[in-house]
């Protein structure tokens, strides 16, 4: 049987979907921490507590999520069905997130943001397993699905240039024109609504992909009990060790991008970097990308995940050594250590389908909607990770919000900017030196699925 191909504008629209809700959550990345404790004038200690808590609740919701999409079916689809109603309330709720109401008690503005941020984050966890999920009903082939992964991360990683050269021109200007406050929140406004046009284009484009068949949840293969929900998490080898080195990789990604705020601010004395900065840090991401895929085709997934590891962790030591001089050095070294750290992205998303065809083959049943879902996992646990080592370390340094910097607190905030990451590539590639999933092994198990599915 010749696999069709997955056109062009699937593809496309995918990508798309993925760069309006990314820099829909940039605002998240690069100013969240910053909004609390700078804008809303939360105590770091009190945020540090908050995130914690609430990420803990929000990475549930992954799993959770994924087991909710496995299980059901509604009319536009098992996948396109989340994706109709999900982002609305993901732009009602996240907008809520950057609302600073002065006139409000200190603890009952904790709260209602704390809540808004929980449910946003929820709301996407749903909207975004969906997408994912996508993936597996979108094509069988495996050049498609690396092409569909590599894209995508291609349209990541430029929206970060969007961001860095329209957003942030855009947050400076409303800040500057309406003060913070009102800045933050018009500007979230605007993104949200694009994240949710995003996600109807990908709706529509789809429709013929994934249409609701209601003998679908009939079929054995798709009845998975919560037990073996579980067990096709903790017993799937090759996706354990995925989750377990993207965890450390997303702690490093977080709280680089969460810390540059403040470098920028209050080591280098020049907060008009923040518009500088994302802009060549994605550049550079975008690059990787590009050139990622002739290199992971010489070296493998495996090799590829290992070599950029290690070689990492010479780049973030060499930022200890000389980030502090200046916002150009610093900037220099994080871009060109992001050409090598970040040339695994691509493939990302495809390693996480090949642990679902590798569950699928080791256990007769299809839990693609449930092991996609984990692809988010690791981002959750490592974004909670991040801002909560990020606001502890600031609490416990004694950042006070637009304070006179010390040589000690620059000192103090540089060891955290470049030992953190250091050190989480370091487990993260020794992680995957235990990864043995082939392509090899990976398109003989999906022969053997095809067979299973009485595709052949």
């Amino acid at each position: 049987m010749i696999e069709k191909r997955l056109p062009s504008f699937v593809i496309h629209s995918y990508g798309i979907s993925t760069m309006t809700f990314n820099m829909m959550m940039l605002v998240a990345i690069y100013y969240y921490s910053y909004f609390m404790t700078d804008v809303a004038l939360i105590n770091p200690a009190h945020l540090a507590i908050f995130m914690l808590i609430t990420h803990i609740i929000d990475a549930v919701s992954v799993p959770v999520g994924g087991a909710v999409i496995q299980k059901t079916q509604f009319r536009w689809g098992q996948f396109r069905s989340w994706l109709l109603f999900l982002p609305i309330s993901t732009f009602v709720f996240f907008t809520i997130t950057f609302t600073n109401i002065p006139s409000v008690s200190y603890w009952l503005k904790m709260f209602y943001l704390g809540s808004a941020y929980l449910l946003a984050h929820i709301s996407l966890n749903f909207a975004f397993n969906a997408q994912l999920g996508l993936i597996s009903v979108l094509s069988g082939n495996t050049n498609d699905r690396a092409k569909l992964s590599a894209r995508n991360i291609q349209y990541q990683y430029g929206s970060q240039i969007i961001f860095s050269i329209v957003v942030v021109w855009v947050l400076n200007s409303l800040n500057d024109n309406y003060g913070e406050s009102l800045g933050f929140f018009l500007t979230v406004i605007m993104l949200a609504a694009l994240q949710v046009l995003g996600y109807w284009n990908l709706f529509f484009r789809t429709k013929e992909y994934d249409r609701y068949d209601p003998d679908k949840k009939l079929k054995p293969s798709n009845i998975l009990t919560w037990r073996e929900m579980l067990m096709q998490i903790i017993g799937n080898r090759p996706l354990v060790l995925i989750m377990i080195a993207d965890t450390f990789k997303d702690i490093a990604i977080f709280g680089l991008t969460s810390v540059a705020v403040y470098y920028f601010k209050y080591v280098s004395g020049d907060d008009s970097w923040m518009q500088i900065y994302p802009l060549y840090s994605a550049s550079a991401i975008l690059v990787s990308s590009l050139i990622a895929p002739a290199i992971t085709k010489k070296v493998g997934k495996k090799g590829i995940c290992i070599y950029t590891a290690f070689v990492g962790i010479l780049g973030y030591i060499i930022l200890r050594m000389y980030g502090a001089n200046s916002p150009i050095i610093y900037t220099s070294i994080i871009c060109c250590t992001n050409l090598v750290v970040y040339l695994p992205m691509p493939i990302r998303q495809a390693m996480y389908m090949d642990a679902a065809e590798y569950g699928l083959y080791k256990t007769g049943k299809n839990a693609s909607a449930l092991i996609m879902s984990m692809y988010t996992m690791p981002v959750k646990i490592g974004m909670a990770i991040a801002l909560t080592l990020l606001n502890s370390f600031l609490a416990y340094i004694g950042f006070v919000a637009n304070m006179e910097t010390t040589p000690e607190f620059v000192e103090n905030l540089m060891n955290l900017i470049a030992y953190l990451p250091a050190v989480c590539y370091l487990i993260a590639g020794f992680v995957f030196l235990f990864y043995d999933l082939t392509d090899d092994k990976v398109a003989f198990y999906m022969a053997e699925n095809r067979k299973k599915r009485g595709q052949e």
